[in-house]
C-alpha cells in the first residue's frame, strides 16, 4: 500500500527527472493516442480471456500482460492529458508509476481541477466523475504497480505459471482503470 514515504519517494524521482529534462510535454493527440491503445488493449485482453473457455487455451499470461499495458497506456494518456511525457530508454513502466503517484496523489490539485472543470461542463456526469476522489485514486495507483510486479513475474520468471484468478483479477483491474482514468481524460 502506497504511503507517505513511497509518495515521498515518487516525488523525489520525478523532480530529478524534470531537472535532467526527462520530463517533456507530449506531441499533440498523445492522450488520444494512448487512451485508444489502453481501450484496444483491454478489448483484447478479454477477448484472450475469453478463448480460455471456448478453446480451453492457456491464455491466462497473455491475459495478465495484455491487462497491464492496458492500463500503462491509458496512465500514458492521463499523463498526456496534463503536458506530461517521460522520456527513457529503460525503466518507463515504473517511472510512469511514479509520476501517477507525485502528479495525482501528492500534487493532486490537477486532478481536482480537471474534475471541477468537468462538472461545470457536463453536471449530469457531477456524482460519477466526482467519485474519483483521493481514495479511488490511490486504488488506482496501487493497482497499477500491481499490475507492474505480477506482469514481471509471469513473463520473466522460470517456473511461475499465471492462474486463472490472477489473470481475471488483471483483467477486471485494468478494465476498471481504463473505465476511471477514461473519464478524467475525455
Amino acid at each position: 500500500m502506497l504511503d507517505e514515504k513511497g509518495i515521498e519517494k515518487s516525488t523525489k524521482i520525478i523532480k530529478q527527472l524534470i531537472q535532467d529534462g526527462k520530463i517533456v510535454k507530449p506531441k499533440p493527440l498523445a492522450a488520444d493516442f494512448f487512451l485508444n491503445k489502453g481501450r484496444e488493449s483491454v478489448q483484447v485482453a478479454q477477448r484472450i480471456f475469453d478463448l480460455y473457455k471456448e478453446e480451453n487455451i492457456n491464455t491466462n499470461r497473455w491475459v495478465i500482460n495484455i491487462s497491464y499495458y492496458s492500463m500503462f497506456f491509458t496512465a500514458t494518456a492521463l499523463l498526456a492529458k496534463f503536458n506530461h511525457k517521460i522520456e527513457a530508454d529503460a525503466g518507463i513502466h515504473r517511472m510512469t508509476y511514479h509520476a501517477l503517484v507525485h502528479y495525482f496523489i501528492k500534487e493532486d490539485h490537477k486532478l481536482k481541477t480537471e474534475i471541477i472543470d468537468q462538472y461545470k461542463d457536463a453536471v449530469d456526469d457531477a456524482e460519477d466523475i466526482l467519485q474519483l476522489g483521493e481514495t479511488k485514486i490511490m486504488q488506482l495507483v496501487n493497482e497499477f504497480n500491481f499490475e507492474i510486479e505480477k506482469r514481471k513475474i509471469f513473463t520473466y520468471e522460470l517456473g511461475k505459471s499465471a492462474e486463472r484468478t490472477k489473470a481475471e483479477t488483471s483483467l477486471n483491474r485494468a478494465k476498471n482503470f481504463f473505465r476511471e482514468l477514461e473519464r478524467v481524460i475525455v
